[in-house]
């Protein structure tokens, strides 16, 4: 295996011993590191702290921390984040550049291309206008991207399709927004639908085998 994904905020679908949130975020392993990256914090730190110590993931080892877009529904528990570990990575899309006085210990990363973070870890590059956006995309050893998304509010099928110039997509996992043009999905194996995602109960008839019900509390190994 080369990561682990673990659903640690969500707000449509949660399980026993973990909390509800509006928000998304996602806590990844990295087996060619041996290191934790969080993929945006949701909006309460009640909810991702317990979430993440669910786990049994202690907040101080988390290395590198991406966020996908400046919504508080992503961002809302960073500041909580940061005072429990300062010395983060912090991986923003380029224009945020109050972050980085914000957050004056961490190491504040902009970025607006695509890049290489971490050893087969990716910032898609930014997509967007009035909401300016990046992915997270995750190299496998089988040289193929899980995609892991925030809101896409920039159309998940920009994502799909920059990607796809690079390598194949396995997986996506995040919020696809009001996203309805299906035919980008066709060949990717799971289709994790979660979060603003409007449309899941078509894109799950249009996919029955590859879609998959995203919970707080889901691990997922790719």
């Amino acid at each position: 295996m080369s990561f682990d994904v673990k659903i640690v905020f969500d707000n449509k679908c949660v399980k026993e011993g973990f909390l509800p949130g509006f928000g998304f975020s996602a806590l990844i392993y990295s087996h060619f590191t041996n290191s934790y990256l969080l993929f945006d914090t949701g909006e309460e730190s009640r909810v991702l702290f317990h979430n993440i110590q669910h786990f049994e993931v202690p907040l101080a080892i988390i290395e590198n921390v991406v966020i996908s877009h400046n919504h508080h529904d992503h961002i809302g528990a960073l500041g909580d984040f940061y005072s429990q570990n300062s010395h983060v990575n912090l991986y923003v899309p380029d224009g945020l550049d109050n972050y980085i006085y914000q957050f004056p210990e961490a190491r504040v990363h902009l970025f607006k291309e695509y890049t290489e973070v971490s050893q087969n870890i990716y910032v898609s590059g930014l997509f967007g206008s009035s909401v300016k956006e990046q992915a997270l995309l995750l190299k496998t050893k089988e040289n193929a991207f899980v995609m892991i998304v925030g809101c896409t509010h920039p159309g998940l099928e920009n994502f799909i399709i920059e990607a796809k110039k690079k390598l194949p997509i396995k997986a996506i996992i995040g919020g696809f927004h009001g996203f309805r043009k299906y035919s980008y999905l066709k060949g990717i194996e799971f289709i994790g639908a979660c979060h603003c995602t409007l449309f899941s109960e078509d894109i799950k008839k249009r996919f029955p085998n590859e879609y998959k019900k995203i919970c707080v509390g889901d691990s997922y190994s790719f």
